[in-house]
């Protein structure tokens, strides 16, 4: 008998069992990932499917899901499996609640006398905004849009050209540089944006958010955490809580960037100090950043939004991990997206340790066809694990005419990232007129004055009116590429992936000076030997044989045609998709 030491204060405590073993291996194959650390993703109000499978013959057995799926915080629940043909188990359950979710199979040999846990490490399923399937955003330069009240009068034209979401540059009030991302005060709006005698920004602001909830706009808010401005209230009032720098002047350490291989400097900008030795100063200034980070996020949610975290791979890891646990625990179904420029490896480890619903791609990069097909294909491979907002160019960058050689390559471009991606695009005010460079958003400016050009805009509506049309644009892994590697031209089929979608196929020449002319086979896809093409830009339809579609497609043109329910895709590989093999 264990007996305990006269001199301990304390009981010391006995073992309980709860008639738990752990399970033999090799016993089961699973529909999911057993490879430790890893993880997958699916929507919001999406059927969780998992299927286990016993390799031997089992006659009174039982499975559960071991899960805190949809539980309040350090809750766990038990699903159970349905029993299907011979060994196998199925699960299939509706999840409410976007988050981070762990789960383990639990299972008994004999109608649950004995229970074992499988003896594989729990898996992670994240769960992300249902809003996300569906992003089509304009990025609206403010300093070249007026006041606030003429922001307003802009909502009709974003929402008439497509747009379901409008991203904000900071509208913080401006610092030295008068640049958006250099703020002066970050509770503020500048004045330049429309305060005036008896209406502060504010008051003029909400009159914006209403708009654009009344039009079915969803607002992204940028949220700077990395530096603020050289001249800003923080720095003024508490220079402690700006890093140090014994080489500058005044002693400030300037934020700045990596650019190829050397160190931008930004003069203009000062880098808080989120590593201050002092634990009360340390507490400031994190609890402040948490606010201002709060109070953005605020008007996001307002309409079922998102924010964006500038330059993420520069940001504090720490900050970012105590900040967004914060955000999630105050605003669940708030979409996080992320500047976040590293290596592969830590994309994904970032993704799943900060749950990271959204990270912006950099497909300006890959101006040719065979470059951009074969980014295109490692976005769908990912997919599980990694969504990304694929826009044609950011306000970073430069314009469609400068990157690809003409303001109508936009049409042919935001058809690939539009239709091509898994759902979330957009493009910088000024593409739909054919601006022919990037915009300067640093200093305060007078109302740009746009020309029209029809041929673009009406390009930008087709494409958002196709994508809203169907959930084929909307998935990852349905991709598949019929262009027979086309040195210009992009073709692909969208495969459907519910019973009752249709396929689409999709056309872009990426070439600004030659027409081109395509024979398609699609035989290896379908069951029949004719195939009705319906144009989903003139209304029009054709017949034509499966192996012999003929595409003639102009500079810069598009083709988009959708394919009728009673034509059979299939997978050519002839597997289930990525996610539902047992292994």
């Amino acid at each position: 008998m264990d007996q305990k030491p006269p001199f301990l204060p304390f009981e010391i405590p006995e073992l309980k069992s709860r008639n738990m073993r752990i399970g033999k291996g090799g016993l089961l194959r699973r529909s999911f990932s057993v490879v430790p650390d890893d993880f997958f993703r699916i929507y919001q109000n999406e059927d969780l499917h998992l299927k286990v499978e016993f390799r031997h013959r089992e006659d009174h057995t039982k499975i559960f899901l071991y899960t805190n799926i949809d539980c309040r915080k350090d809750e766990w629940r038990e699903l159970e499996f349905r029993r299907e043909e011979g060994e196998i188990h199925s699960l299939s359950y509706k999840v409410k609640h976007c988050g981070s979710y762990e789960f383990k199979i639990k299972y008994t040999l004999d109608d649950g006398k004995t229970w074992y846990w499988d003896r594989v490490p729990f898996s992670e399923v994240i769960v992300d905004p249902e809003a996300m399937k569906d992003i089509r955003m304009y990025t609206l330069i403010l300093p070249i849009s007026g006041t606030i009240e003429e922001w307003i009068e802009l909502l009709p034209h974003i929402a008439g050209l497509g747009f379901n979401t409008v991203h904000l540059m900071p509208l913080t009030s401006l610092d030295l540089s008068e640049s958006p991302y250099s703020a002066h005060d970050l509770f503020s709006i500048d004045k330049a944006y429309g305060e005036k005698e008896g209406h502060s920004g504010f008051d003029l602001f909400e009159k914006f958010v209403e708009k654009a909830r009344e039009l079915g706009i969803r607002l992204c808010f940028d949220l700077v955490l990395n530096h603020i401005g050289i001249r800003s209230k923080m720095a003024s009032m508490c220079p402690e809580w700006i890093m140090p720098d014994k080489s500058e002047k005044d002693g400030l350490k300037r934020a700045g960037c990596w650019h190829v291989n050397s160190w931008i400097k930004w003069g203009d900008l000062v880098k808080i100090y989120y590593d201050h030795p002092h634990p009360e100063i340390r507490s400031d200034i994190w609890d402040y950043m948490k606010k201002y980070s709060l109070f953005w996020a605020y008007f996001a949610q307002l309409t079922g939004g998102m924010i964006r975290l500038d330059n993420l791979h520069s940001s504090h890891e720490g900050f970012i991990t105590n900040l967004l646990s914060d955000l999630r625990d105050v605003y669940p179904d708030l979409m996080i997206m992320a500047e976040f420029f590293t290596d592969s490896n830590t994309v994904l480890k970032k993704a799943a340790d900060w749950q990271i619903d959204l990270f912006l791609a950099n497909q300006w990069e890959y101006p040719y066809a065979g470059d951009l097909r074969n980014y295109l294909r490692y976005i769908h491979d990912i997919g599980r694990k990694l969504r990304y907002y694929l826009p044609i160019t950011t306000h970073d960058t430069g314009a469609p005419a400068q990157l690809f050689g003409t303001p109508e390559a936009a049409v042919p471009r935001y058809a690939v990232t539009a239709l091509m991606g898994t759902g979330q695009t957009g493009i910088v005010q000024g593409v739909e007129y054919g601006y022919p460079e990037k915009i300067d958003f640093i200093g305060r400016k007078e109302k740009c004055k746009f020309r029209d050009n029809a041929f673009i805009a009406e390009g930008i509506r087709h494409i958002n009116r196709v994508l809203a049309e169907s959930s084929v644009f909307h998935q990852d892994g349905n991709l598949e590429f019929i262009d027979g590697d086309h040195g210009a031209v992009l073709g692909a089929l969208r495969r459907p992936v519910k019973e009752n979608d249709t396929a689409y196929l999709i056309f872009a020449n990426l070439d600004v000076h030659n027409g081109y002319g395509l024979q398609v086979d699609l035989s290896s896809f379908v069951t029949t030997n004719i195939i009705q093409l319906e144009d989903r830009i003139n209304g029009a339809g054709y017949e034509s044989q499966v192996n012999d579609i003929k595409i003639d497609i102009e500079p810069c043109g598009i083709r988009l045609f959708r394919l009728p329910h009673t034509v059979f895709l299939s997978d050519p590989s002839g597997k289930p998709k990525t996610g539902k093999t047992l292994a």
